[in-house]
C-alpha cells in the first residue's frame, strides 16, 4: 500500500511540476507585439501614454509638455525622454517622429536604451552626419563597442521641421533611418542586447538634445499590446504540456546566432531534465512493484 502511495505521489509531481512549466512557458493570451503598421500617439498634457507598452517616460527629465506636444526646457544641458518601453527583443521597431527643431542641428535619436552603456544604441544627428554608437561614459566609447558614421543630408527639406523615421530590425541586425520620408542610411552588423542588460527595461525609442526649445510634435511607433485571444486558450495549454511531457523547445528559442540562444538551450535542457528524472522514476518505480508482485 505504501509503495503504491510513493509512486502515486512521483505521479503527482510529475504533474504538477508539467502543468506548471506549461502555464509558466505557454503563450498567454495577451501579449506586447509589435507588428509593421504606425499607430500616432497623443500627447495630452503629458500623460503616460501606455497600451502594455510605456510611450512616454519623463522621469529622464528635461521635456514637458506644451499645445505642441513635448518641449526640451532646459537650456544648455541634457534634455531626455524615453519612448517605448517593451520585453519584445525581436521584430521591426518603426517610429516616426515629427520635430521642431528651432536651430538645434544636434540631437540624438533612441534606437535602443537599457540602461546599459555598451548594449545602448544611439542615433547622433550632426550637420550632414549621421552616427549610429553605443553610449558612452564622460564621452568614452567603451572598448570594442559600436560606431558607424554615414556622411547624409540631415536637413531634409531644409526648413525647421523634420521628419525622422527609425527601422531596427533586430533579427537582420539593421537600422534604417528616413529623413523627410526619404531612406538616407542604412547601419548594418548592430549588436543586439548582452546578458547584462537581462534583468533591466528597454526603450526601444526617444530623444536627447542639448539644449531648450527643441520639441517633439508628434509621434508614431508599431508597438502596441497585442490581444491574441479572450480568456484561457485550452488548445494552446494542452499543446505546450504535450511538449513539455515529451520533449520541451521554447516557442521564443532566438537564431542560434544570437547570443541568447545558448542561455536558452540551457533552460530548455534543464526543464527536460525535471521531467525526464521524473518519468524514468515512475517507470523503474512501477516496473519494481510489477516484478515484486
Amino acid at each position: 500500500m505504501a509503495d503504491s502511495k510513493f509512486l502515486l505521489g512521483l505521479i503527482a509531481s510529475l504533474v504538477i511540476s508539467s502543468i506548471l512549466i506549461a502555464l509558466i512557458t505557454g503563450s498567454s493570451a495577451i501579449s506586447v507585439s509589435v507588428d509593421s503598421s504606425l499607430q500616432a500617439e497623443n500627447w495630452v498634457a503629458g500623460n503616460n501614454l501606455t497600451k502594455g507598452v510605456d510611450y512616454y517616460d519623463a522621469n529622464f527629465g528635461g521635456f514637458s509638455p506644451n499645445e505642441n506636444g513635448l518641449v526640451s526646457s532646459l537650456p544648455f544641458t541634457t534634455n531626455d525622454v524615453r519612448l517605448t518601453k517593451a520585453e519584445v527583443d525581436d521584430g521591426i521597431y518603426r517610429h516616426k517622429y515629427t520635430l521642431t527643431k528651432n536651430g538645434i542641428n544636434y540631437f540624438d535619436i533612441i534606437i535602443r536604451d537599457t540602461g546599459y552603456n555598451s548594449d545602448t544604441l544611439i542615433l547622433e544627428f550632426k550637420p550632414d552626419e549621421l552616427t549610429l554608437r553605443n553610449d558612452n561614459a564622460m564621452g568614452i566609447l567603451i572598448p570594442n563597442s559600436y560606431q558607424q558614421t554615414i556622411f547624409v543630408d540631415t536637413y531634409g527639406d531644409g526648413d525647421d521641421i523634420l521628419i525622422v523615421e527609425t527601422v531596427y530590425d533586430i533579427t537582420e541586425k539593421t537600422v534604417n533611418v528616413y529623413i523627410d520620408n526619404i531612406q538616407v542610411a542604412l547601419f548594418n552588423d548592430v549588436p543586439e542586447k548582452s546578458v547584462l542588460s537581462l534583468i533591466k527595461p528597454t526603450y526601444y525609442g526617444g530623444v536627447t538634445v542639448g539644449n531648450s526649445g527643441f520639441e517633439i510634435n508628434a509621434y508614431e511607433t508599431n508597438s502596441h499590446m497585442g490581444n491574441s485571444g479572450t480568456g484561457f486558450d485550452m488548445f494552446a495549454f494542452l499543446n505546450t504540456l504535450a511538449g513539455v511531457l515529451v520533449w520541451y523547445v521554447s516557442p521564443d528559442l532566438p537564431d542560434s546566432s544570437s547570443a541568447w540562444y545558448p542561455l536558452s538551450v540551457i533552460v530548455d535542457t534543464f526543464i527536460n531534465i525535471i521531467i525526464k528524472i521524473q518519468q524514468i522514476g515512475i517507470v523503474a518505480y512501477g516496473l519494481q512493484l510489477i516484478r515484486g508482485n
